[in-house]
């Protein structure tokens, strides 16, 4: 099978994991009693846990075969739990505690995954394969959000247990994956040192600037969480169209989004995304029709589609100048994980300060200084994708 038939595969099999696991998880975890403050834990404990799982352990495993389908196998393991967590009859603590194991064990997988891909995929081939990457994600969670969000609504009489078989249909998809691009990963047995390291080491401005970029993404999705499913009790067709809409909207523009990327450069396209995010959330907690609820789903949805093939296609631009590949690539997961770790943890204190709508406002303000502070920044400066391009260039002329 070619490689870029087993990544499109993975791709399917991520993103029905995706639909059929996470796009109504959090709607499960606050119908099953979570507070406002678990709500935004659910979505920083994972992300701190990927953190750790990245300072200190990813690095330090080879890329081989064993290494990624080891990783993939606690994390299946892991996955299973998580959904079989939720009979219990306290299930919040088990159904976090697994989730944070999971943590673990996925950002081994995917540290290791850009490393295997660069090994069997040009360069160049990067920004046309992330866009398919992207689309293929829109196609599925498209229909796939809306087909689970209906089936859930129909089979809420046997509640929690429709959820979880939803979960499981995510389990099987998500290993289905995991054994496609193991195939694409070296044979080879390496003894695996474990020892003392310092993490950070192939950070630059940049980096950092993209992570609190990220943090500031991050602070939205838990006031979502509460907005729709505690305050306006929307239902999971409802949340389903949301889905939809922002998978239409960005399956239709990514293309063009693609070749005005190749024109104007990544980074001035992830630097729109982010501005075109800021400003949506301004006015979000103060909306309650549904259908302006609907076209501000749909900006923000696809936004955070240019703003995702944006810093993928950046990551691996800029990897190919760091002898040390791994460390990178686990330097660069690290800090976006701290930031998926902080900014729900801040939106959570936020939300128990100020009423909702005041907290989509701070955290619009606060994304837009983010978004503007890059020179102010501390650490070694990193040039523009398109700036080494153009370097390259001028070289070689």
């Amino acid at each position: 099978m070619k490689a870029t038939t087993r990544i499109y595969l993975d791709a399917m099999m991520q993103n029905i994991k995706s639909v059929a696991f996470f796009t109504y998880l959090g709607v499960l975890i606050a119908r099953l009693g979570a507070t406002d403050f678990q709500i935004a834990l659910s979505n920083s404990l994972p992300a701190l846990f990927c953190a750790l799982s990245l300072a200190f352990l990813t690095r330090q495993l080879p890329v081989t075969r064993g290494v990624f389908l080891t990783s993939g196998y606690v994390r299946q393991i892991a996955f299973i739990c998580m959904a079989l967590s939720v009979l219990l009859p306290n299930p919040l603590p088990a159904l976090l505690v697994f989730w944070s194991v999971n943590a673990v064990a996925v950002i081994v997988t995917s540290a290791q995954q850009p490393a295997i891909m660069r090994r069997v995929i040009a360069p160049e081939q990067f920004p046309a394969l992330f866009s398919r990457i992207k689309m293929i994600a829109l196609f599925i969670t498209t229909f796939g959000g809306l087909l689970i969000g209906y089936a859930l609504d129909a089979s809420d009489s046997y509640f929690p247990y429709n959820y979880v078989a939803s979960m499981l249909v995510g389990c099987l998809a998500t290993f289905t994956g995991m054994s496609l691009i193991a195939g694409m990963a070296p044979r080879e047995k390496t003894t695996i040192r474990l020892a003392r390291i310092r993490p950070f080491r192939e950070c630059d401005r940049n980096i950092w600037w993209m992570a609190l970029n990220n943090a500031g993404i991050y602070m939205t999705p838990s006031l979502f969480t509460i907005y729709h499913v505690k305050t306006l009790h929307l239902t999971n067709t409802q949340i389903g169209y949301f889905v939809v809409t922002a998978g239409v909207v960005s399956a239709l523009a990514l293309p063009l989004v693609r070749r005005l990327m190749e024109k104007f450069g990544t980074f001035k396209l992830y630097s729109a995304s982010l501005l075109g995010m800021a400003l949506c959330a301004f006015p979000y907690g103060l909306i309650d029709a549904y259908p302006l609820l609907v076209v501000a789903q749909a900006w923000t949805g696809f936004m955070l589609a240019v703003s995702e093939v944006a810093t993928q296609t950046m990551m691996m631009e800029e990897a190919g100048k760091h002898k040390a590949e791994m460390a990178y690539f686990s330097d660069f997961q690290l800090v976006m994980q701290l930031g998926m770790a902080i900014g729900p943890l801040a939106a959570g204190a936020l939300v128990t300060a100020m009423p909702l709508w005041a907290c989509f406002g701070v955290v619009a303000l606060l994304r837009l200084a983010i978004l503007f502070s890059r020179p102010l920044l501390p650490g070694r400066k990193a040039r523009r994708p398109e700036q080494e391009t153009a370097g390259l260039a001028t070289r070689r002329g």
